[in-house]
């Protein structure tokens, strides 16, 4: 079976000026797009509103489509709470870091960007965000609308801090042009594909088309990123850390050879740019120098308008590795409320309206990614659309992101990234790479739960 589709159309101003890097952005199996009932605990935490109109500060990151849509959402929010104004801001490509400084000089607004995926419980066990318990009691909001995964990636401690605005499994679905599979002569991806089928047909379309001595096309593009790895270790049967998040398995022969998977496309058959940046995947799509791009649903909006003249993108869901699953991980996008925002009950306000059935599904048509809920995924604008039925499919089998028990996500891809590239730059034998990284991670681990 396969599943394709042309590519989607929108407004010129939402071309791309710039690209940033994406966040990709949850431990245990779960299937969540089964509903699946959450109760949340009460936490006193909300304010009396104030009766004068308010202003709310709203970071969001420099990514024109997400900035225009926002934008556009506040406009809407405002008719219907005309004494709430939102303002959004673009906060630099430093995301993280701009943010602490932000913290530290007071000037977080009141709502910023953050994912599961990035160490949002990072800042929650440092007391720098409402617990939503109580808003969730007095309004009796259900929370059970919204994909279970995606729960538990926003809490802590038993404590509620940010409804799962939109989301994605990772890393794990196949964009492909089938112009250049035909002009190698090659089977298009299947629903039954493997690892093995996915590197042969790499390799097939891999060319030097110039005689140069040179790859002109590549095969595939794959994500070097920390996050993008969890993909092929699930598929090969592994995951960075154990359920309770406390210890590290990196020394798991399963791990290493999914680590040794990526290393040997970027350098043994040399069908992946080695250590890639994000731009150059929309570079090699754009100019129809790449067969395939293993991806996120992000992709439908970043690839969607630079297929070049005469090709076509199409979507497949990714292969099956030697564990039987394909891989993944929940990963989803946030707003939690600053507890240093005067109008906590305004921004609980805005980020409901955020996570309703309609922002959700347009959030798919305008930013590549939908609102995070079942009645979002299941609904037939997704579920027969061909540029989302792989991924919602995946939803229902990836695994949450892994979150260390001392909630110090946010500390693990710096260090974790610069030894993926070491390896993929031939630096680093796979071995090495994944012995080291055993021991990085489980020094952060071992670290107390971070405080004020």
């Amino acid at each position: 079976m396969m599943v394709y589709a042309t590519r989607l159309k929108r407004r010129n101003l939402l071309r791309m000026v710039g690209l940033g890097v994406l966040g990709t952005t949850l431990s245990a199996c779960t299937t969540p797009v089964v509903k699946e009932t959450v109760v949340v605990e009460k936490v006193v935490t909300a304010t009396v509103a104030p009766k004068a109109p308010v202003e709310l500060l709203c970071y969001q990151r420099n990514i024109p489509q997400d900035v225009v849509w926002f934008k556009e959402l506040a406009e809407s929010f405002h008719e219907i709470h005309p004494d709430i104004t939102v303002r959004i801001e673009i906060t630099p490509d430093d995301y993280n870091a701009t943010l602490q400084a932000r913290i530290a000089s007071g000037t977080a607004g009141d709502l910023g960007r953050n994912a599961t995926s990035w160490g949002m419980t990072d800042f929650a066990l440092r007391g720098l965000y409402y617990a939503l318990n109580d808003y969730v009691e007095r309004d009796a909001y259900d929370v059970n609308v919204h994909l279970a995964s995606g729960l538990y990636g926003a809490t802590a401690d038993g404590k509620l801090y940010a409804l799962p605005v939109y989301g994605h499994p990772g890393w794990s679905c196949i964009y492909y042009m089938p112009e250049l599979f035909a002009e190698a002569g090659i089977g298009e991806p299947t629903y039954d594909w493997t690892y093995d089928d996915m590197t042969q047909a790499a390799i097939a379309l891999t060319k030097d088309l110039d005689g140069d001595g040179k790859t002109d096309q590549y095969g595939i593009w794959l994500a070097p990123y920390w996050e993008a790895t969890l993909t092929p270790m699930e598929a090969f049967g592994a995951w960075p850390m154990n359920e309770e998040g406390t210890t590290a398995l990196y020394d798991d022969p399963k791990a290493i050879d999914a680590v040794r998977w990526i290393r040997d496309m970027m350098q043994s058959h040399k069908v992946a740019l080695p250590n890639p940046s994000f731009d150059s995947r929309v570079e090699l799509w754009s100019s129809g120098k790449v067969g395939m791009v293993l991806s996120g649903i992000w992709e439908n909006v970043y690839l969607g308008d630079y297929t070049p003249e005469g090709k076509t993108m199409k979507l497949a869901p990714g292969p099956r590795g030697p564990s039987g699953r394909r891989g993944g991980y929940a990963g989803f996008n946030v707003w939690p409320i600053w507890r240093s925002s005067k109008y906590p009950d305004q921004a609980w306000e805005w980020m409901k309206y955020l996570c309703t059935k309609e922002t959700g599904i347009e959030a798919f048509k305008r930013v590549g990614e939908p609102g995070c809920r079942h009645d979002v995924w299941e609904d037939p604008e997704l579920t027969e659309n061909p540029l989302c039925k792989p991924h919602g499919e995946l939803m229902k089998t990836v695994r949450h992101m892994p979150i260390p028990a001392n909630g110090r996500l946010r500390e693990i891809a710096n260090p974790m990234g610069q030894l993926l590239s070491a390896i993929w730059l031939d630096e680093l034998t796979p071995e090495e790479g994944c012995a080291r990284m055993q021991v990085e991670l489980q020094q952060i681990l071992d670290q107390p739960r971070p405080g004020l």
